[in-house]
Formats: structure tokens, sequence, C-alpha cells
């Protein structure tokens, strides 16, 4: 297993991937900010394109299932509309069937949320977990968080 422990997931340097979302006006609830809710979307489409992108071969295999098995979010500060914010992924540890993904939300500086998403990978036919192939797993190692 690879971890990396202690790392401050609202230090935005830390992150290897970025994605950029537009807030939308219909992101905005009654008392005038984003939805925290909407912000948990915003870090789901983050990392999907990253998996997309990063190793879209894995990504586009039927035969395998990427389930989430656990979702964590902090929320830090307000988002208001309009705007746009970057959100950011790293693997912080590294598991033989599971990974998990640390993720902050940035508006220019300031640190909206942070999240951890636990993934286990599996096979879709028989819905059973299964080791991370190799391959994977050195893109995944790719994205583990930035120290110095």
């Amino acid at each position: 297993m690879v971890e990396t422990s202690d790392i401050d997931l609202s230090v935005r340097a830390i992150y290897p991937f970025w994605s950029r979302e537009k807030i939308r006006f219909g992101d905005v609830d009654r008392q005038n900010h984003v939805n925290n809710l909407v912000i948990c979307e915003y870090i789901e489409c983050s990392r999907v394109e990253m998996r997309d992108r990063c190793f879209p071969k894995f990504a586009e295999d039927k035969s395998l299932m990427w389930l989430i098995a656990h979702f964590e979010v902090s929320f830090q500060a307000a988002l208001r509309y309009p705007g746009e914010v970057d959100v950011c992924c790293c693997v912080t540890r590294l598991g033989t069937k599971s990974y998990v993904l640390g993720h902050a939300v940035f508006r220019d500086t300031t640190c909206i949320a942070t999240a951890k998403t636990t993934t286990v990978f599996c096979n879709s036919a028989t819905y059973k977990s299964q080791a991370i192939p190799d391959e994977l797993r050195g893109h995944l190692e790719d994205l583990m968080p930035r120290v110095s």
C-alpha cells in the first residue's frame, strides 16, 4: 500500500490534476450561495474527468467498475454566483483493490471545500472487488500529491 499521510488538502500546490467548473445560476440556493450538494457535484465531475483524461483505456473498459465506497467533505467557505472554480484531485492512498482521492475546490486562492473519495475497483460481471491492474496502478501513482 502507498499512502501519503498528513497531507493538507487545502494547499493547492499539492495537486497534480485539476479541472474547471462554471458556476451556474441554477447552482444557487435560498441563501444566495452555491448549494453544498452542488459543490459535491463539482468534485464528482472532476473525479470522472480525471479518470477519462489520465487513464482513458481503463475508463472506457466496460468490464471494470469504479464503486464509491466512502465520500466525506468539509466545507471551508461560501461560494457565490457567478464565476468559475478549480477542482483538484490527487491520490492519497493506493491499496491493492482500492484507492483514496483527495479533492479541493478553489475559487482563485480561496479553498471552498476539501473531500476524500474511496473507490473500490471491481469486475462488472461479478461485482467482486479485484486487484488494481499494474498499468492503472502506475497511472494512479503519478497522481500522488506534490510535496516538497
